[in-house]
Formats: structure tokens, C-alpha cells, sequence
């Protein structure tokens, strides 16, 4: 993958991941106490010790700093996959999965934080509409870097469907994780993203066809 050496980008990048995260956990800590359509701006800016020009800095809304999308591709990653060249679909999907989940191993979200905004995206309309538009932007960034690695065209039907899958395993783990009881006190979402990706390439690695 690259060694990351601490360059004062890093370091800036790290912060904002932060900055990030700490708006985020008190978006969803006052939204889920007290009900998304109560909770303002300020205060969710005055929860996390931001102004509220730093907070439309990181957010358009206030929903968009609830629904945790995945964060977007690091530039390098993409490349470095791209460049690995066309292979077996069962491969780019694997390897897919695991450059779509970079971002819970870099800074994992809580697990109190993803139960509280899956639960907030259930019950509010706002939270589940720009929840869907950040998966979908981010399906379309897969969806491109399959279609440049496999040599097909970005309308190929191939490419987008690789990209749902691998979105769909990166969910589903997040989501049964989010439901589970903590193992350790530094759980991540990994294994279970993992665990979801090795179900998805069971099911093409089977050779036969089991009708029911």
C-alpha cells in the first residue's frame, strides 16, 4: 500500500478527518437524544467547540453531517488499483471491498455514532435522503475506477455492478456491526466488512447453481 510518511499534509489531512469526526459525533449524540428536527446548527457547533463557518466548511446541512458516506477515494489508492490492470472479476471485487473500506481502518466511526445515525436514518427522512446521495456518489467513484481498470466503458453494465456489490458487502458489515455487542475496546468494523466479503466471493466461487 505504500508507506505514508508524516508530511505536514498527513498532519492536515488527519486533522480535518478529525475536525470531521467530532462534528459528526455531536451531530448524532443531539439528534438521537433529542429528535434531528429539534437540534440546530449552533448547537451542534457549540457541541463540538466549532464556529458554525467551520461546520459549513466540512457540511452543506445539518443531515449531511449525520449520514456517515464513506469518505472519498484517496487519489493514490485509486491509481494504485487502476493500475494493477484487468483481472478476474472475483479479484477486482475483492480487492474493491477492501479499497472501499479504507476509511474504517484510517479512522473508524464509533459504534455508538453508526447505530445512532443508522437509527437516525430510519426515522427521519432528511438523515435517509443524504445518506442514499452519499452512497450513490460514492458508488459512481467505484463504478469509474472498475470501468478504467477492466478497459470497459464507465456505461458498461459490468462496472457498476461490481461497484454495487462491493458497496453492499461494505454496508452490510458496517451494519451488523453496528447492531452486535462491542468484542474489545478497539472494535472496528473490519472483520465483520471482511467476514461480508468473503460471503460475497463464496457465493461466486460455488460451482454449481443451487435452484430451491
Amino acid at each position: 500500500m505504500g508507506n505514508h510518511h508524516c508530511n505536514p499534509m498527513g498532519l492536515r489531512e488527519r486533522r480535518r478527518r478529525q475536525t470531521s469526526a467530532d462534528i459528526r459525533d455531536a451531530a448524532v449524540r443531539l439528534a438521537t437524544g433529542r429528535g434531528f428536527d429539534k437540534v440546530t446548527i449552533e448547537e451542534i457547533c457549540v457541541e463540538a467547540g466549532i464556529s458554525t463557518r467551520t461546520f459549513f466548511n466540512y457540511f452543506p446541512t445539518k443531515e449531511s453531517a449525520i449520514a456517515y458516506g464513506p469518505s472519498d477515494l484517496p487519489a493514490e489508492l485509486a491509481e494504485d488499483f487502476v493500475a494493477a490492470g484487468p483481472g478476474p472479476y472475483r479479484v477486482v471485487l475483492a480487492e474493491l471491498i477492501t479499497l472501499a473500506a479504507h476509511h474504517l481502518r484510517d479512522l473508524p466511526p464509533r459504534r455508538e455514532q453508526a447505530a445512532g445515525m443508522l437509527e437516525l436514518a430510519k426515522t427521519s427522512p432528511a438523515v435517509l435522503a443524504a445518506f442514499l446521495a452519499e452512497l450513490e456518489r460514492f458508488q459512481n467513484q467505484l463504478t469509474d475506477i472498475v470501468a478504467r481498470r477492466q478497459a470497459m466503458r464507465p456505461d458498461d453494465e459490468i462496472p457498476a455492478l461490481i461497484a454495487a456489490l462491493a458497496l453492499t458487502a461494505v454496508r452490510s458489515g458496517i451494519e451488523r456491526w453496528a447492531s452486535g455487542e462491542p468484542k474489545d475496546a478497539d472494535d472496528t468494523p473490519m472483520p465483520y466488512v471482511e467476514s461480508a466479503a468473503a460471503l460475497v466471493n463464496s457465493i461466486f466461487a460455488s460451482d454449481r447453481l443451487i435452484v430451491t
